[in-house]
C-alpha cells in the first residue's frame, strides 16, 4: 500500500511539526473544494510535478515561505525530500467551518502529493452549539460546490464506520482529474479525516481498503 500505514505516518510527522510552531490565526472562510482544486493540474498541461507556489492563494497560511527539508525520513530516501505545511479555516457546506491543515511534500521539480487533514469533525457555533460533521457530510459539499467524484477503489458499503479508505477520481471544471484518496480513523474516539491528492496512477494502486 502506499502503505497507508507510511503514508499516514509521514502525515502525522508534519502535523506534528505544525502543532510544534507557534500558531498563527488562519484567515476564516476558505471553500475546501477551492483548495482541492487549486492543486489539482490545469487541463492539457504536460507537468512532472505542480510548482511549490500551486497554493499560494489568499486564506492558507504556510508555515514557511518555501519548501523545506522533509522531516520523514523514509520518505527522503524515497526521493521525496521536501516539504511545506500550511493552516486554513476550511468551509464546507454554506456554515460549517472547520481547522484545517495541507501537508504538501514533493521534490524540487514540484509537488508529488497534497494531503489536507481535518484533525477535528467537531463544529461549534457562536452560540455554543456543536455536532460532528461526517466524511459524508464533507464528500456531499464538494459535490454540491461542482466537483466530480468517480469511485475508483475501496468501497463505501464496505469501509468501516470508524477507519477505512476510499480512492476517487477528482475533476472540477479546467482541470485534470487526479486521485482523491480518503483516509478517515478515530485514534481517540473521534473521526478525523484526510483527503490526498494522488497524481500517479501507481500510488492509488498501492491504497489498499481495509475491508
Amino acid at each position: 500500500m502506499i502503505s497507508v500505514q507510511y503514508s499516514i505516518a509521514a502525515v502525522m510527522v508534519l502535523l506534528a511539526g505544525i502543532e510544534s510552531q507557534q500558531p498563527s490565526k488562519p484567515a476564516s472562510g476558505l471553500r475546501l473544494s477551492k483548495v482541492i482544486t487549486a492543486f489539482l493540474v490545469d487541463s492539457g498541461v504536460q507537468t512532472r510535478g505542480l510548482p511549490w507556489t500551486r497554493g499560494n492563494i489568499a486564506g492558507i497560511r504556510w508555515q514557511s515561505v518555501k519548501p523545506v527539508a522533509n522531516p520523514n525520513m523514509q520518505e527522503r530516501q524515497k526521493g521525496i525530500t521536501l516539504a511545506r505545511t500550511a493552516r486554513f479555516s476550511g468551509t464546507v457546506g454554506d456554515s460549517v467551518t472547520l481547522p484545517m491543515e495541507i501537508i504538501a511534500v514533493g521534490t524540487p521539480l514540484g509537488l508529488a502529493r497534497v494531503s489536507i487533514a481535518i484533525p477535528s469533525m467537531l463544529f461549534e457555533d457562536n452560540k455554543g452549539h456543536g455536532f460532528f460533521v461526517t466524511r459524508e457530510m464533507v464528500e456531499q459539499a464538494l459535490k454540491n460546490e461542482g466537483l466530480k467524484l468517480n469511485p475508483l477503489k475501496c468501497s463505501r458499503d464496505k469501509e468501516g464506520a470508524s477507519y477505512g479508505n476510499l480512492v476517487d477520481a477528482v475533476k472540477s471544471p479546467g482541470k485534470t482529474a487526479s486521485g482523491l484518496w480518503w483516509y478517515w480513523d478515530s485514534p481517540r474516539q473521534e473521526m478525523t479525516v484526510t483527503l490526498t491528492l494522488l497524481y500517479r496512477k501507481a500510488d492509488m494502486a498501492q491504497v489498499e481498503c481495509q475491508s
